[in-house]
Parts: C-alpha cells; sequence; structure tokens
C-alpha cells in the first residue's frame, strides 16, 4: 500500500513503494480520488483537460500500442508548475505548469518524463540509499537524480516515437531552473546529461501548435495574476 505522504505535487514526481509492489488501476483510482478531495481538477470536458488527454495518448501509444490499460491525463487546477505520475495510467500536470512552458514540445517532455516513471517501473523500486527526502509540509518527496535521470533518457525516445522534438526535454528543464519556485534538486546536473545524449536522437516534430496557444490562453486568464512567466 502507498502512503499519502509519497504524494508529491512537484514538477516531475511519482509515487515510490516497495519494492514488490504492483500499482494497478484500481489503486490508480483511488490515489486520484484522494487528489481530487483536496485539489480542484479541470473536468474532462474541458477544452484544456481535452488538448492534455490528446497530447499524453499520443505519447502513450508509443509504449502500450495495443492499449492494454487505461491512459488518464488530468490537469489541476494549481499556479504552482507541477506534475506527477500517480500510476495506473494516471497523470496529473498544474494549469501553472501549462502557463509556465513555452511550445507544445516542452508540454509533451513533461508528459513523456511521466509516463516513463510508469513505463520503467519506477513505482515498484525500493528506495535507495541516495534518494532525498524532501519535505513540503505534509507532503513529502523521495528524489533519486539516478532515476529522474532515466526517465529523462526514456522521454527523449518517447519523444522522437512520437513526433515530437526531442530537445524539449532539456529546454523544459532549463526553463524551469528560471522559478523561484521550482526547488528540484541537481537541475543542472539532468540538463547535462540530456544534451549528451540528445545529438543522437531526431530532432523532428512541430515545436509549437494552434491548440497549446488556446490552452495556455485559457489557463493565463484563469490564473490572473498568479500565473508565472519567467521563460517569456
Amino acid at each position: 500500500m502507498i502512503s499519502p505522504l509519497l504524494v508529491s505535487f512537484w514538477l516531475f514526481g511519482s509515487l515510490f513503494g516497495d519494492s514488490d509492489c504492483r500499482i494497478d488501476e484500481d489503486q490508480g483510482i483511488r490515489t486520484m480520488h484522494r487528489i481530487g478531495e483536496q485539489w480542484p481538477l479541470r473536468t474532462v470536458e474541458d477544452p484544456v483537460s481535452d488538448y492534455v488527454q490528446r497530447i499524453g495518448m499520443r505519447l502513450a501509444r508509443v509504449v502500450d500500442p495495443a492499449m492494454r490499460q487505461p491512459w488518464n491525463f488530468y490537469v489541476l487546477r494549481n499556479a504552482e508548475p507541477s506534475a506527477l505520475a500517480v500510476g495506473g495510467g494516471h497523470f496529473v500536470i498544474s494549469d501553472g505548469l501549462i502557463a509556465f512552458l513555452r511550445n507544445e514540445s516542452e508540454l509533451a517532455a513533461v508528459l513523456a518524463h511521466e509516463i516513463a516513471h510508469q513505463d520503467l517501473g519506477h513505482f515498484c523500486r525500493g528506495l535507495s540509499s541516495a534518494v532525498e527526502r524532501i519535505d513540503r509540509g505534509t507532503v513529502v518527496q523521495h528524489y533519486d537524480l539516478d532515476v529522474e535521470m532515466e526517465a529523462d533518457r526514456a522521454a527523449l525516445r518517447l519523444l522522437s516515437a512520437a513526433g515530437f522534438a526531442s530537445g524539449a526535454m532539456a529546454s523544459a528543464l532549463r526553463c524551469l531552473q528560471q522559478s523561484p519556485s521550482i526547488s528540484e534538486p541537481q537541475l543542472q546536473s539532468r540538463i547535462l546529461a540530456l544534451e549528451v545524449h540528445v545529438e543522437t536522437l531526431s530532432e523532428g516534430g512541430d515545436s509549437s501548435s494552434v491548440s497549446f496557444r488556446e490552452a495556455r490562453r485559457r489557463v493565463e486568464e484563469d490564473l490572473g495574476n498568479s500565473v508565472h512567466r519567467d521563460c517569456r
């Protein structure tokens, strides 16, 4: 069973359980119910949610062509830039992160990183001695640089296969370095590691879209003065 204290609404987060755990669809649904009780989510009919779901599905079909499980991408009504994988094909990204990112490929990079956490089985690994515990009030994040770098590398391959610019993974992280609200440790180490790998990967894919700009416009209108614009 996963403790609620491991639910971390922070950038590129994930849940980690015991080494023999298995996060199934029911558990993912229960976690999403818990999230929905504590934080407001956009409805599935919302245009922003619909757009994020379409981008997520484009990536999900690469790792799960037969669609053996549901894939659900939720949008959190919160101004802080954050993203989270909760297992069972459930992922969350905040309004604040959509407003903060610059183009569709960067949005896809965030989702690809979260999908990679699930695809690589990071939920079911025991916590290593390298894990850093980060307390944020009643919320705790466990951060393992090696795990994050592994998800980054997998995200590069996923982005390229789905037709997005693989370089968007590093550019999204560079952008997030500029935000005073982001304090993820060792971001620079991840960026440098990505720049080594990205040279061998395709840079194909449209870096922006009308749909992305419209989704970001809606989010920025909803956030008002609380929107972060550090990368503009």
